[in-house]
């Protein structure tokens, strides 16, 4: 498995979540507040959230630190 941080977590999930936003002017917007939201949550929830996405056993003590 490759060094899983919070932001990557972050990011794959928001990009998970996207997929299904229609495209237009409401874009940017959504994508903001997508990625607010899961900015916001624990890293708990993030992993629950990232293990759901790829069928993965990822904890909160496999997370690389951020640098």
């Amino acid at each position: 498995m490759s060094n899983l941080t919070r932001d990557s977590l972050i990011k794959t999930i928001v990009a998970e979540e996207m997929r299904m936003c229609m495209r237009g002017c409401d874009y940017t917007n959504q994508l903001k507040s997508t990625y607010r939201y899961w900015e916001n949550l624990s890293s708990e929830d993030l992993c629950t959230k990232y293990n759901q996405i790829h069928n993965t056993n990822v904890t909160v003590d496999c997370l690389q630190p951020k640098y």
